[in-house]
């Protein structure tokens, strides 16, 4: 799953180039694999009784080498608290309260000419059948109950403890956070829908042919702003792929005469009314012309959201809309 979650959140790296929360998810999917890789192979499901010998969580143990066993149980309460003092006080100090046979996991010691192995069970299911697989490999070794707790021993099953419970509560935060990212990348509409590029095209050239007999306007120059079309689900940023354009002809020293029969002679030839600021061209396209009431002269000509792909395309066609009405 961590796997398949990596290779989603780098695809979500593409969508969000603004954002960096994906490469850290991406990279914790990678750690939380590598981690459930190791303990798979540490700890393998299944204890393997051989004609000889005994294998547990890659040790072998030949049969004549074992000396004694012990059966009996240990708390997982400490992994609990762990794991759940973090996450939530309430529940935690639930946990606090219970007694720890609560939690108990039923426990087999084998003790070898060349040390001791330790294996834990959820129930006694599991550890009636290891012992009776034992009786059977060893019938002059019977287990007794009762754990020496005096000695080490090797584990070949997770101890349960409080770092397994902190490992387990960072698990579910890594959980927590990516499922809640992965479903945020579900939503990538954009406030504006993609306009059509050909259609957009059309309406820019149907625009400038209605321009026609302007003077050249010394000091006003061709200017493109280009803006990522936003998204509605604002955590993912700005489209990577969607742009809008905006032909912006200003001049703040134009005189105010001039300036003021320039924008009266393009709302005339566009078909604004003369009340109007804002218009849209067409109804096939999102292309608009826009002449706010500012100091000087101030066109803007906006695309719309538009494909990244065509946006060159688009802007030599708005410079030739800005050459109609006399801005070189």
């Amino acid at each position: 799953m961590a796997l398949a979650l990596a290779a989603l959140h780098i695809w979500g790296i593409t969508e969000t180039p603004e954002r960096s929360f994906f490469w850290f998810l991406t990279a914790a999917d990678l750690l939380v694999a590598a981690v459930a890789a190791v303990h798979a192979l540490r700890w393998p499901r299944y204890a393997v009784f051989e004609e000889d010998a005994l294998v547990l969580a890659g040790l072998r143990v030949p049969y004549d080498s074992i000396t004694s066993a012990r059966t009996g149980w240990v708390s997982a309460k400490p992994f609990w608290l762990a794991f759940w003092l973090p996450n939530s006080l309430v529940i935690g100090l639930i946990v606090a309260a219970q007694n720890s046979t609560k939690f108990a996991r039923e426990v087999v010691e084998v003790d070898t000419n060349h040390g001791r192995f330790r294996a834990r069970w959820r129930d006694t299911y599991g550890q009636r059948a290891f012992v009776d697989a034992l009786r059977a490999a060893r019938p002059d070794v019977e287990p007794t109950y009762g754990l020496d707790g005096t000695n080490p021993a090797r584990d070949c099953t997770p101890r349960l403890g409080v770092p397994g419970g902190l490992l387990a509560c960072a698990l579910s935060v890594w959980a927590l956070f990516a499922g809640l990212l992965s479903v945020e990348l579900t939503d990538r509409s954009t406030y504006r829908k993609p306009a059509s590029t050909e259609a957009t095209s059309a309406a820019v050239r149907t625009l400038a042919a209605g321009f026609r007999d302007y003077e050249t306007l010394p000091g006003v120059a061709v200017d493109f702003r280009t803006w990522r079309c936003e998204r509605r689900n604002g955590i993912l940023g700005p489209a990577p792929d969607l742009v809008e354009l905006h032909l912006v002809l200003e001049s703040r020293d134009l005189p105010a005469t001039t300036a003021a029969a320039v924008e009266a002679k393009i709302r005339e030839d566009a078909g604004m009314d003369e009340r109007s600021y804002v218009m849209t061209v067409d109804e096939n396209s999102d292309l608009r012309l826009n002449l706010p009431e500012t100091k000087g002269l101030s066109v803007w000509v906006s695309t719309g959201c538009v494909d990244v792909d065509d946006a060159e395309r688009l802007r030599g066609e708005l410079r030739a809309l800005a050459a109609a009405v006399g801005v070189r």
